[in-house]
């Protein structure tokens, strides 16, 4: 039973071919904003017994205090995101995100429920650890570190996204 190992979803997190379409969808059709996004975005992945760089654009946003994160890869490297870009979708939901306070003791606690690890990607800044299992039909299980910065920032935007006008939507950092 995977019931509460990690807490409370608190991502949902969409593969997608294109991410200035789907934030342009994510805004105008429903009305979710504002987004908070990062261009070439460079991460070790470990996936499949392979190690490779990905270059990923992504996108986050928040809906009624859950976060929701757009990922669009923008090379050929194996990671745990590229199977789907073979695929006709123009988007994919692909996993749904704990945060967690030790990344891998929670690892520990999913492989004691019956998930095994599919990979993870990283930076110098974070590490992402996707867990899966035949139940979730092909999404994963994400696990992010809850440290003080990460928690704080959260629920900043979430703030944000909740008095949010429907002006200014979108927020590129770093670019």
């Amino acid at each position: 039973m995977y019931k509460n190992i990690f807490g409370s979803i608190r991502q949902w997190g969409f593969l997608v071919k294109d991410l200035d379409a789907s934030l342009e969808s994510w805004v105008k059709q429903l009305g979710v904003g504002p987004w908070w996004g990062y261009r070439d975005v460079r991460l070790t992945s470990d996936f499949q017994n392979q190690t490779t760089e990905v270059v990923i654009d992504v996108a986050l946003g928040y809906q009624n205090g859950v976060q929701i994160e757009l990922i669009q890869q923008k090379n050929d490297a194996r990671s745990p995101y590229r199977a789907f870009y073979d695929t006709p979708q123009p988007q994919v939901l692909q996993q749904f995100g704990y945060l967690v306070p030790d990344i891998d003791l929670a690892i520990a606690q999913g492989k004691a429920a019956g998930l095994r690890e599919f990979g993870q990607v990283r930076n110098d800044f974070a590490r992402y650890v996707y867990l899966q299992a035949p139940i979730f039909n092909g999404m994963v299980v994400e696990l992010m570190l809850a440290d003080p910065h990460t928690l704080a920032e959260y629920e900043r935007c979430a703030k944000e996204a909740a008095a949010w006008d429907g002006r200014d939507p979108y927020r590129w950092i770093g670019t």
